[in-house]
């Protein structure tokens, strides 16, 4: 029980610290105004590890979370991130969890999932306009950025998460990436 509050404590600081870095460091680390979305990340990767609920419930919070602290287009982010938690929480039992390439793959699908509905949700709004081959362009950059910056944080974060690191799963990306 000890452990589990402990854990349930590192990754709500993980989830700080990401918040502050979202807000303050990664801003400046846009690409063709793209920037990534360091909480995406950790909401596909909750959806990853603890399932569809799990993964529904923490892209709902964080989500709404950044809705509020951006002050426009509320429950918008908590859609766009429950949706895509809970849809890569759903995927992950779909795939041979060993291969290294899955989460980068469901950290892609993820992006590409949470941007289309933010996207989408801003143009009904009549918040945003633009063409299509832009959106589509938008949404593969941030999409690869995301699954980028995955690729370089998998491994510290899963040792985070999982304290002692012994998942086959650690291993074999480990392993892959060496």
């Amino acid at each position: 029980m000890r452990e589990k509050a402990l854990r349930a404590i590192i990754i709500s600081l993980v989830f700080l610290v990401s918040l502050i870095l979202q807000t303050t460091i990664l801003p400046l680390l846009q690409f063709h105004g793209v920037m990534p979305d360091l909480l995406l990340i950790l909401i596909v990767l909750t959806g990853l590890f603890f399932g569809s609920v799990k993964g529904g419930a923490v892209g709902f919070a964080v989500g709404l979370l950044e809705d509020l602290l951006a002050g426009r287009y509320l429950g918008l982010g908590a859609l766009s991130g429950f949706l895509a938690g809970y849809t890569v929480g759903y995927l992950e039992g779909k795939f041979y969890r060993e291969n290294p390439l899955v989460p980068l793959f469901l950290v892609f699908l993820g992006s590409i999932l949470f941007n289309g509905v933010f996207f989408a949700g801003r143009e009904v709004t009549g918040a945003f306009s633009a063409a299509v081959p832009s959106v589509l362009r938008r949404l593969l950059l941030a999409a690869l950025y995301n699954t980028f910056l995955a690729a370089l944080l998998y491994r510290p974060l899963f040792r985070i998460i999982f304290p002692g690191g012994s998942s086959r799963n650690l291993q074999t990306y480990g392993e892959f990436y060496r």
